[in-house]
C-alpha cells in the first residue's frame, strides 16, 4: 500500500502544473543573490576560523569529543538495554518538536531524538568553548549553526518523526498531497525565501475583523494617513494622544479585535487617540529616508492634532522603529528650538542605542550590510516577505519549522488567528529607509552620539530630549532586548520611567488588563546596569496598561472636556477608518500606490 501511495505520488508530481514548476526553478535561482553569496562567504571565512582556533587546543577538543562519544553510548545502553530508560538528554523547556509519546515509548525514536539533541548541544558547546575566535564572529557561527541543527531536525522528516511516519501510512499519503497544494500556494506568494504560512489569510478582513475600532481618517499625504478614533466615553482627557506605530509592520497589532484592542481600551478610559497608518511602499517610493518618517510622518501629524484640537501640546507613543522616529522627531523639535509640542513621550520596545542588538546582530557587519544595500537600491525597498521570514528564523522553532510541518507534511489547514494574521500581512521598507536602519544605527549606532544623525538639515541629540519619557520593554523579547532599550533609556534626558514586562516584543505589549496574564517590574532608580536595575525591581500583578494609564494622567488636566469634533474645516474627514493604506498588501500593485 505504501510503495503503490509513493507511486502514485510521484506520478503526481511529474502531471503537476509545469509553468509552477518553471517559476519555482526561478525563484530557486533568485537564491544566489549578493545577500546569500555575501552570507555564504562570511560563513565561510567564520568557520575557517573556528577550525584554525580548535587545531590550537587539541586537548580541549578531545575532551569534548570524548565527552559526547561516551554520553551516546550511554543512550544507547539507557534505550535498547533497559526496561525503564532514564533520558541522557531532555529537549529544552518550551521545546514541543518531541512532545509525542513515542519519542519517548519506541527505541529507534527515543534513539533518533536523543543522539540528535547530544549532538546540537555538544557542536554548539563545542564553538563557545573555543578561545581565541572573535565573539561576533563566535555570535554568528553560533546563530547559524543552531539556524542549520534545527533544520535538521529528525522532527521535519517523516522518516524520523514518528506521528509523521504514522499518519502518512494511516492516511495513505494524503497528507503530503495537501502539504504540496499548500507549499505550491505559498511558493507563489513568497519573495526570496520561502514564507510559508501562518493562518488563513482569507479568515479576517481589515476594518470588519481586526483594525475596527471606529474612526476616521482626518490626513493623508504620500508617506502615511492620520487616524481620529471616536470616543467611546461622554467626556475625554483634554490631552490628546499620538500613536506612531513602527513602518515595519502594520498599525493595527494595537487594535487587532476588541478583546486585545490597545486603542479601544484606551478610548474606554477616555483618552482622545489618533493613529499613524504608514504607506506600505513600492518601488515608486524609492527616494523615501529615515528622516522622511519624522518631518513628513509625525511632524506633520502633530500639526494636524493640534489644529484639530485646539491644544498646543499632545502626549505621544511610539512602537518599536516606530518609537525610534517618535524620539528622533523630539530631538529633532530641540535641535530647531521649535517650542514644546510633545508634553510626554513613552516607548514600547524601542531601541535608541542599538550596540545590543539581540541575535538579528548576526546579519549586522559590514560584507551582509553590503549586499543587502546593493539588493536595496536595486528594487528601490526591502522586500517585507523576506524580512518576515528573517524575523521568524530569530525563532526558527515555533515560528517557522513547526508550521512546515503541519502545512506541508501534517496537510493540516493553518488556524485563524488574528495575531498570526498580522504578523503575515507583511510591508515593504524604502531602500534608503532601510540602508540607513541597518548601517547608521544597527551597524554604526550614530542615534547615541551628539552629531551622529542630521534630519532636516539638523544635528539631533537624543540627550536634548527634556520630556518626561515612559519605556516599556519586554524580558523575553528577542527583537528588542531589553537591556538594550534599557541602555536607550538612559540616553535620553528628562525625567525617565523604565519597566519591564512579562513575555515577549508583542505579547508583553499587547496584554489587554482583563486577561490577567502578564506583569511587570517596576523601580524608580535607573542604575547604570540593567541587571542591577532587575534586582532591586518589585514584580506586580496584571497588566502594564493601568500602570501606563496613571502615569498618562500625570500629563491631563485634571477636569475632563467634551469630545473633540472630528477633524475641522482644515483638516476634513477623508473617509471612515481604517483608510487605504492599511489594506495595500504584497506584493503592491503600482496603481494602489498612485
Amino acid at each position: 500500500m505504501f510503495q503503490h501511495f509513493f507511486s502514485d505520488y510521484l506520478v503526481k508530481l511529474q502531471e503537476s502544473n509545469q509553468k509552477w514548476w518553471e517559476d519555482l526553478e526561478l525563484n530557486r535561482a533568485s537564491v544566489n543573490t549578493p545577500l546569500n553569496k555575501a552570507m555564504q562567504e562570511l560563513n565561510l571565512e567564520d568557520t575557517t576560523k573556528l577550525f584554525e582556533s580548535a587545531a590550537n587546543q587539541p586537548t580541549a577538543m578531545l575532551e569534548i569529543q570524548t565527552k559526547w562519544w561516551m554520553q551516546q553510548l550511554e543512550i544507547w545502553q539507557n534505550v535498547a538495554l533497559t526496561d525503564s530508560p532514564q533520558a541522557v538528554i531532555e529537549a529544552e523547556k518550551g521545546d514541543k518538536r518531541f512532545s509525542g509519546d513515542a519519542w519517548r515509548d519506541e527505541i529507534v525514536f527515543n534513539f533518533i531524538k536523543q543522539s540528535y539533541l547530544l549532538f546540537s548541544k555538544t557542536y554548539l558547546e563545542t564553538i563557545e568553548s573555543v578561545e581565541g575566535l572573535d565573539e561576533k564572529a563566535k555570535e554568528r557561527l553560533t546563530f547559524f549553526s543552531r539556524q542549520a541543527l534545527n533544520a535538521l531536525s529528525p522532527s521535519n522528516y517523516i522518516a524520523t518523526n514518528p506521528e509523521l511516519f504514522k499518519l502518512t501510512i494511516e492516511k495513505n499519503g494524503e497528507n503530503l498531497l495537501a502539504g504540496l497544494d499548500q507549499f505550491k500556494s505559498d511558493m507563489e506568494s513568497s519573495a526570496d525565501i520561502l514564507k510559508i504560512r501562518m493562518t488563513n489569510n482569507n479568515a479576517f478582513r481589515i476594518g470588519h475583523d481586526v483594525a475596527n475600532t471606529q474612526g476616521d481618517i482626518v490626513y493623508r499625504n504620500d508617506l502615511f494617513e492620520l487616524i481620529q478614533y471616536k470616543p467611546l466615553t461622554e467626556r475625554v482627557n483634554a490631552t490628546p494622544l499620538l500613536i506612531v506605530p513602527p513602518f515595519v509592520n502594520k498599525y493595527y497589532i494595537l487594535d487587532l479585535r476588541e478583546k486585545n484592542s490597545m486603542v479601544r481600551w484606551l478610548l474606554e478610559q477616555g483618552h482622545c487617540v489618533f493613529m499613524i497608518s504608514w504607506r506600505n511602499p513600492s518601488e515608486s517610493q524609492r527616494a523615501v529616508e529615515f528622516g522622511d518618517y519624522v518631518t513628513d510622518g509625525v511632524a506633520k501629524a502633530v500639526t494636524a492634532i493640534e489644529d484639530i484640537t485646539g491644544q498646543h501640546q499632545i502626549n505621544a507613543a511610539g512602537y518599536c522603529i516606530g518609537g525610534t522616529v517618535l524620539a528622533s522627531t523630539i530631538a529633532y523639535y530641540a535641535a530647531k528650538r521649535m517650542k514644546k509640542r510633545i508634553k510626554s513621550a513613552s516607548f514600547f520596545t524601542t531601541i535608541l542605542d542599538f550596540s545590543q542588538p539581540g541575535e538579528v546582530g548576526a546579519y549586522i557587519n559590514e560584507p551582509v550590510i553590503n549586499a543587502i544595500e546593493m539588493q536595496n537600491n536595486a528594487k528601490g525597498y526591502m522586500d517585507g516577505r523576506s524580512l518576515s521570514v528573517t524575523f521568524s528564523l530569530l525563532r526558527e522553532n515555533s515560528l517557522y519549522w513547526n508550521y512546515y510541518v503541519d502545512n506541508y507534511l501534517k496537510g493540516v489547514s493553518p488556524v485563524d488567528f488574528d495575531l498570526l494574521y498580522w504578523n503575515s500581512d507583511s510591508t515593504n521598507i524604502a531602500a534608503p529607509t532601510h540602508n540607513f536602519m541597518l548601517r547608521e544605527l544597527y551597524l554604526e549606532n550614530k542615534l547615541v552620539e551628539e552629531k551622529g544623525v542630521k534630519i532636516g538639515g539638523v544635528w539631533i541629540d537624543l540627550d536634548k530630549i527634556k520630556v518626561p519619557s515612559y519605556f516599556i520593554s519586554a524580558k523575553e523579547d528577542h527583537i528588542a532586548l531589553w537591556q538594550g532599550t534599557y541602555r536607550g533609556a538612559l540616553a535620553v534626558g528628562g525625567n525617565k520611567t523604565f519597566v519591564l514586562g512579562e513575555s515577549g516584543h508583542i505579547a508583553g505589549i499587547v496584554n489587554h488588563p482583563a486577561k490577567n496574564k502578564y506583569g511587570f517590574w517596576t523601580n524608580d532608580n535607573l542604575d547604570e546596569s540593567a541587571d542591577e536595575w532587575l534586582e532591586n525591581a518589585h514584580h506586580h500583578e496584571g497588566s502594564w496598561w493601568n500602570h501606563w494609564h496613571q502615569w498618562l494622567l500625570g500629563f491631563n488636566p485634571e477636569e475632563k472636556i467634551e469630545p473633540y469634533t472630528q477633524g475641522n474645516e482644515q483638516f476634513p474627514i477623508i473617509e471612515k477608518a481604517p483608510g487605504l493604506y492599511v489594506k495595500q498588501v504584497l506584493p503592491v500593485k503600482q496603481e494602489e500606490m498612485a
